[in-house]
């Protein structure tokens, strides 16, 4: 068995529900319409899950001035690592980001995809890449509810401070 197919029997298929044909059509046509003014930091378009990794989908301008849509891991992190956890939005949740694990596609070769072809490469990229790293593997094959419970939180909280302004 591969590393890929592994990883599959571990965690199951790559969740979608979080990137629908809805956000990619509206990804596609900021990168056709809009691009110049994509902002600087990167705009979020959706999500990937396998198991307790996040693949973040977004558009963000690189290093050498080109757009490109970029899927970065996120994942609960581990408190008995060394590391210190990447970032806390949510108190009392912080996670982590695997360097080197961030899969990405530049504009003109996202725009000559389906969403299917595109779901279809990015499945499997996403579960090569898993496979590579053990951190990411181990989280892939957890199913806690991590995100669920973080984006609750976090919604709450951006709800409050709507209310506070």
């Amino acid at each position: 068995m591969s590393g890929v197919e592994e990883t599959m029997a571990e965690a199951g298929r790559v969740d979608w529900s979080h990137f629908s044909l809805a956000d990619f059509l509206e990804l596609r046509w900021r990168l056709l319409h809009d691009w110049q003014a994509v902002l600087p930091g990167g705009e979020y378009f959706g999500q990937a899950r396998i198991g307790d990794v996040c693949y973040d989908i977004q558009i963000e301008w690189l290093a050498d001035d080109e757009l490109a849509v970029t899927m970065s891991p996120f994942f609960p992190h581990d408190e008995a690592s060394d590391e210190l956890p990447y970032d806390e939005l949510v108190p009392g949740m912080p996670y982590d980001t695997q360097h080197g694990a961030s899969l990405i596609s530049s504009r003109r070769s996202f725009l000559q995809l389906t969403y299917e072809s595109f779901i279809d490469l990015a499945e499997r990229s996403i579960l090569e890449t898993v496979a590579r790293f053990p951190r990411l593997r181990s989280a892939a094959s957890k199913q806690t509810g991590f995100w669920d419970r973080h984006d609750a939180i976090l919604c709450k909280i951006r709800e409050q401070d709507d209310e506070d302004m």
